[in-house]
């Protein structure tokens, strides 16, 4: 039996939960089942840190669609079920009307983590695929004194200027002055051709037992490969996910 390699998976379970204002991403995918619970936990506490997801429009291809997209779609909607403080919010980088394939991995903490590497926020990622992911942490000893931190929130500024077409400068003013990169996308995500727009869940209909739900194309561990039935899916019963993925059917 082929044991999970978790390293990946431990480390943004990690960043995550070390996050004390905000988590900026950027992900080719958000399907990874303890990605999502590790979310909802921080958006259910009375002060979550800010979370912005980056994210294409659709997956590439057909067949990654009906695994990504759905999972996708069902996720958002759980961790929005969950989010009272509607601290969490996924975006879609645009040309006008054109969407942009976003391929890039990468996570920005609080400016003192920045983590880029191989590895998406989907299950095969967080325990199946080899990846390498590096990361600079301005906690380690070492990286005291060293400016990493204007550095980083540099980064962050860029790319969410990039992503809306301005300048980085007004970037980091609009979100100085409204405390939130919620609110300065609000302001300048859509002022410009190049725009970043907020995902919006598409009819889900039922919610019932699917492709994406099983896990056959995204499994968590190797032996999911083979059965990918075994472990329950992504709404596994007494699960965070599965919880809310009932309260969100009790509703329908």
């Amino acid at each position: 039996e082929w044991d999970k390699v978790d390293e990946i998976e431990n480390l943004f379970l990690q960043h995550i939960a070390r996050a004390k204002r905000f988590i900026y991403a950027e992900s080719q995918y958000f399907a990874s089942r303890s990605i999502a619970e590790a979310i909802i936990a921080r958006v259910q506490e009375d002060d979550p840190p800010e979370i912005v997801l980056v994210h294409p429009e659709h997956a590439d291809g057909h067949v990654e669609q009906l695994a990504m997209d759905h999972a996708r779609d069902l996720m958002v909607a759980t961790v929005r079920e969950a989010d009272r403080h509607n601290r969490f919010g996924i975006y879609l980088t645009m040309t006008g009307e054109t969407p942009i394939y976003v391929h890039a991995k990468l996570m920005i903490v609080d400016d003192r983590i920045l983590r880029i590497g191989s590895a998406n926020l989907n299950n095969r990622s967080m325990g199946l695929d080899s990846e390498c992911d590096i990361f600079i942490d301005c906690e380690r000893p070492k990286n005291a004194g060293r400016g990493f931190e204007q550095t980083i929130a540099g980064l962050r500024h860029s790319l969410l200027a990039e992503h809306c077409g301005v300048e980085s400068d007004t970037m980091a003013k609009a979100i100085d002055r409204h405390g939130s990169m919620h609110a300065a996308i609000d302001e300048l995500g859509s002022v410009n051709t190049r725009q970043l727009r907020p995902f919006r869940i598409p009819d889900l209909g039922d919610i019932e037992e699917t492709l994406a739900e099983s896990q056959l194309l995204d499994p968590e561990r190797p032996k999911d490969m083979f059965e990918p039935f075994a472990h329950g899916g992504l709404f596994r019963d007494g699960s965070r996910l599965g919880r809310l993925r009932d309260r969100l059917k009790r509703k329908r």
